[in-house]
């Protein structure tokens, strides 16, 4: 009778293929974002970090994950250091922030891979291992938006907007649910090359994931599409001044920009649009408080057949301080309407943060590098925007990257989600491009039409089943007329992902963790235990017999 077959543990590799390993890993999650748009590597980019951390020590496990996590930042928001440096006026200090940012959002994989690398691949267990492993990815994936005032550029999933048709289960689990399937599918892709024992069950077990994953996603994008083609279109016009960012503020521009407008506003009535949407910021004055603007702009409007969503900064009176918000003020012939102010700043762009906590930045230097944008307020309207019939969901920039935010404003009453922003920022990098790929997922997530309006571009229509029905031309002035699809009432229902948001997450990052420290606990104690028997029998020269 045959013996069976021992199991095979993966042995640690040497440093430098590690580390090899860990780069190659976190620059293949960087091409799954557009403009690369290697989507497909996300089902095997974590395979190099399983390699590199099986049966490593917890510390060298964590620097492997944060090695992975570093290239993965530096390659993945590379325009950060252009932005800070050139905008921000830090010149190669740009380059720092770059660092800094990176660093400290690698700490995510460094602790995955801590927790993962030591204790679970020692189980050998092909099956659940890789599993656990998504559970705990999508768990930290969760808690980047919230630690620090959040920031999530690079999710494991993000990059599969560039095929809405495996976009499709968002609705069920969210964006950070995804990560899950994707991540699992690397797990059990790792034990196929180092255990080939269990390589047929283990390929089943990809292949019935991606032939779920696949088949939902077709499935539901098909279905939304022809919800799609049986409603109709909302003439919804979009105006894209393209400002250079160096001139927005300059006053010496500001004529030529007010002049610009007014060009566009014209061009966009002439298709006679149900609503007219303006970029982030687009009027370069504030408010109410430059009196010759302001008129200006009302003026404008008062004499358009059409409402405008225009986006102003606005300084206001509270506690006795007048406060800066960056606002979408929906206005028309009878004057300003409702409106909302963008709740979730960007730290270090709009504010500082803890600058009541540390003195020392409210030093000059530090306000003079952010100038006027480091000054703003959070603003507390939060309420879709009535509007014709329609409820106008707003996010403002940065806040299309938070899902819980989208989702707020459908549990609110949305109907229609409108992003405006300013991309100028971001130069000819690719910045851009994963804005809007970010804001696609919102769409999907909550099954609502979107509209996107920037400064620069890309302005955009995407449809709830996720395609980018009309995109502009980056830098190009003109005035988009997209036809927004509008859905029969009855199927403005909320999906799994609006009803219960990201509960997936939380709780399988929870119970992943605990089972960890199970399997910690009973390891510590078995050693001990054999520790104390091996010291027992080596006193009384009592040694075990071995054959």
């Amino acid at each position: 009778m045959a013996s069976p077959k021992p199991t095979v543990h993966p042995k640690p590799y040497k440093f430098l293929p590690c580390l090899a390993l860990a780069v190659s890993g976190g620059l293949a999650q960087a091409l799954t974002l557009p403009k690369a748009g290697l989507w497909p590597l996300a089902f095997i980019c974590l395979v190099p970090l399983y390699l590199a951390i099986a049966n490593q020590t917890s510390k060298k496990a964590f620097f492997y994950g944060w090695i992975y996590g570093l290239a993965l930042g530096l390659f993945s928001f590379s325009w950060l250091a252009e932005v800070m440096g050139g905008y921000g006026g830090l010149g190669t200090g740009g380059g720092v922030v770059l660092v800094l940012l990176a660093a400290y959002l690698a700490l995510y994989q460094g602790l995955w891979a801590y927790l993962m690398g030591p204790w679970l691949l020692n189980t050998a267990n092909p099956y659940l291992v890789p599993i656990l492993g998504g559970a705990l990815w999508t768990g930290l994936d969760w808690l980047k938006n919230f630690v620090f005032t959040g920031f999530n550029w690079t999710p494991l999933a993000v990059g599969l907007a560039a095929e809405p048709e495996m976009m499709g289960a968002a609705d069920l689990l969210g964006l950070y649910g995804l990560a899950l399937p994707v991540a699992a599918i690397s797990g059990w892709l790792f034990f196929m090359v180092k255990n080939r024992v269990k390589a047929r069950p283990l390929l089943g077990f990809i292949l019935g994931t991606l032939v779920y994953f696949c088949g939902y996603g077709s499935l539901t994008y098909k279905t939304w599409e022809k919800e799609v083609a049986s409603g109709y279109g909302l003439k919804i016009a979009v105006l894209q001044a393209s400002v250079e960012q160096s001139m927005k503020w300059n006053v010496n521009y500001r004529d030529l920009i007010l002049d610009r407008y007014s060009l566009l506003v014209a061009k966009a009535e002439l298709e006679k649009p149900w609503l007219i949407v303006w970029s982030e910021t687009a009027a370069p004055f504030s408010y109410g408080h430059d009196p010759i603007e302001t008129a200006w702009l009302d003026n404008l409007l008062a004499n358009s057949t059409a409402h405008s969503l225009v986006g102003v900064t606005r300084l206001e009176p509270k506690d006795g301080v007048y406060r800066l918000y960056n606002r979408a003020w929906l206005m028309g012939p009878n004057g300003p309407g409702p409106y909302y102010d963008k709740r979730h700043l960007v730290p270090f762009g709009e504010y500082v943060p803890l600058a009541k906590e540390l003195p020392f930045l409210r030093w000059a230097f530090f306000q003079g590098v952010l100038g006027a944008a480091g000054r703003f307020s959070p603003g507390e309207k939060g309420a879709p925007l009535d509007h014709g019939g329609f409820r106008l969901g707003l996010m403002i920039c940065f806040e299309s990257t938070f899902p819980y935010l989208a989702r707020d404003r459908v549990l609110e009453g949305a109907n229609l989600l409108v992003v405006t922003t300013n991309d100028a920022w971001f130069g000819t990098s690719w910045a851009p491009e994963q804005h809007l790929n970010q804001a696609a997922w919102r769409a999907v997530e909550n099954r609502r039409p979107l509209v996107r309006a920037a400064n620069n571009g890309i302005s955009a229509n995407v449809s709830p089943s996720g395609r980018i029905l009309a995109r502009s031309a980056q830098n190009e002035i003109n005035a988009y007329i997209y036809a927004v699809p509008i859905l029969r009432r009855e199927v403005f229902k909320l999906t799994i992902y609006a009803r219960f948001g990201h509960y997936l997450p939380p709780i399988l990052a929870i119970l992943t963790i605990i089972y960890l420290l199970y399997r910690f606990s009973k390891t510590i104690k078995f050693k001990n235990i054999k520790s104390k028997i091996d010291s027992s029998l080596k006193n009384t020269n009592l040694y075990p017999y071995n054959n």
